[in-house]
């Protein structure tokens, strides 16, 4: 009776591997690509949730602090220049415009941006 050897599967190399020579990527088999694409859409999408939370918990500017003030009307106009009545009449407008019902507040750190911003160009 013949004795049958078991087929051994080709190496499968590690992301590190395919990474500096992307071209062994067309000797693998089909189930192994599609094995390595899945993990690397796991850690990929991973890393893009890690990515946002830290864009949305550091500032931007060293200067600013980390966590948000609201200001009145009269604190924001002073901060802006402006009057009042025009940040009445624009704030539907204002990308850093905060309302809560019926109260009209603005982000300080909005407003830094919104300055920043305008400086620039």
């Amino acid at each position: 009776m013949a004795r049958v050897l078991p087929i051994m599967p080709a190496a499968v190399p590690t992301l590190d591997e395919l990474a500096a020579d992307p071209m062994r990527a067309n000797t693998l088999p089909a189930h192994a690509a599609e094995a390595l694409q899945s993990k690397c859409l796991l850690v990929l999408n991973a890393l893009w949730g890690r990515c946002l939370t830290a864009r949305a918990t550091v500032s931007e500017a060293p200067n600013e602090p980390l966590a948000d003030t609201l200001l009145d009307v009269g604190e924001a106009a002073k901060r802006l220049a402006t009057t009042r009545d025009w940040l009445y009449r624009h704030a539907d407008k204002l990308s850093f415009t905060v309302r809560n019902g019926r109260q009209l507040r603005f982000s300080a750190a909005g407003i830094a941006r919104y300055i920043r911003e305008r400086q620039g160009a």
